[in-house]
């Protein structure tokens, strides 16, 4: 008895797996931003938010990171979190993963993933908040709601990180 493959067999398994890769999107092969934000490289934004004297939002994310995902479709997605997001921050974002190299503001060279380690990044999505002169002020972890997404962005909009703390904030909301 003759068994016969599909007609797609009769390549190697090599040239298979590199033309199904091939047809994947960059998106599901990379890990990615959310879309409809103004996100940058780390090297960029931290040039970008010295210039503008602006706070910057990090992001860490990863490929198949499934609390990034709902992260995207579930906050990310929200009009009014995109709006101040994108109006009140340089954006940045760092796939822990990834070996592209990035630039300290110290002019250091290291890669992504090598720079989430140093950060001590141990799960994703991680979000670090910067003041406008670009030191940290507080770190999440986590999936994290429309409503604590706007008011971190909140205290620091309102530059209320230079009066108080951030549970102190919270709890009075």
């Amino acid at each position: 008895m003759q068994v016969r493959y599909p007609q797609i067999m009769k390549y190697s398994p090599v040239v298979f797996i590199v033309s199904f890769v091939l047809t994947l999107s960059p998106s599901i092969i990379q890990a990615a931003a959310p879309q409809g934000y103004q996100f940058l490289n780390l090297t960029e934004a931290w040039q970008q938010a010295v210039a503008q004297n602006k706070p910057m939002f990090l992001y860490f994310g990863r490929y198949g990171c499934s609390i990034c995902r709902k992260m995207h479709q579930e906050v990310f997605s929200d009009p009014q979190v995109k709006e101040n997001y994108n109006n009140r921050f340089v954006l940045a974002y760092v796939d822990t993963e990834s070996g592209n190299r990035i630039t300290m503001p110290n002019g250091e060279r290291t890669t992504e993933m090598q720079f989430a380690t140093h950060s001590r990044i141990l799960g994703t999505p991680t979000f670090i908040y910067y003041a406008n002169d670009q030191k940290p002020l507080f770190k999440k972890t986590g999936f994290q709601s429309i409503d604590q997404m706007n008011l971190y962005s909140d205290f620091i909009d309102k530059g209320l990180y230079k009066t108080g703390t951030l549970k102190d904030y919270l709890a009075t909301q």
